[in-house]
């Protein structure tokens, strides 16, 4: 097998998906992956942590791509302004990442079809919302914590909904349905 291949870590992703759903993910293994997209199992390691990775691709950069939004805006930046830019980034990722709904609709089956993916993709939510919340807490924001939390969950809420809709509707759009679900609750 070749040492470098090109397109490497969407080979695997796809020699991955294909064998998940063929035989199940926990009869699947690293080597089997590696063998299916003709590379070495060194190759898979150099992009997955471990064969649960291969289902969540980027999703570590939402939190970090909102965190930099926030540190580039000025420091006179009130909240408002601030929430505005994390619900900018989130449009522009969930835009990204559903832009292959057929994809994703097969990427989420599998995640829901056992626990330890369920429980991955979890983790992968909360280190998210983590990592907002610890950037608009560099900032001084108060109110970080359910900013972080809300921001997770309407990405969650709209990418789901989106997988499960119709395709003629935009992530964009059901993000800010979900964000109109918030204006009923009067504090």
């Amino acid at each position: 097998m070749p040492r470098w291949t090109i397109d490497a870590e969407k080979r695997l992703r796809d020699a991955a998906a294909e064998l998940f759903e063929a035989h199940g993910y926990e009869a699947v293994t690293v080597t089997a992956i590696a063998e299916h997209a003709g590379v070495t199992r060194r190759t898979f390691f150099r992009y997955f942590a471990d064969k649960r990775d291969v289902l969540f691709p980027q999703t570590d950069e939402i939190g970090e791509a909102v965190a930099q939004a926030i540190n580039a805006q000025p420091v006179e930046a009130d909240a408002a302004c601030l929430v505005r830019e994390v619900i900018a980034v989130l449009v522009r990722a969930g835009t990204a990442i559903t832009s292959d709904r057929p994809g994703q609709r097969r990427r989420q089956t599998l995640i829901e079809s056992g626990p330890e993916l369920r429980e991955r993709s979890r983790t992968k939510l909360a280190t998210t919302a983590a990592t907002i919340e610890s950037a608009l807490t560099a900032r001084g924001d108060p109110s970080a914590q359910i900013i972080a939390a809300v921001a997770v969950d309407l990405l969650r809420t709209a990418y789901q909904a989106t997988l499960e809709g119709d395709d003629a509707v935009l992530f964009a759009d059901h993000l800010n349905q979900a964000r109109k679900a918030l204006r009923i609750f009067d504090f």
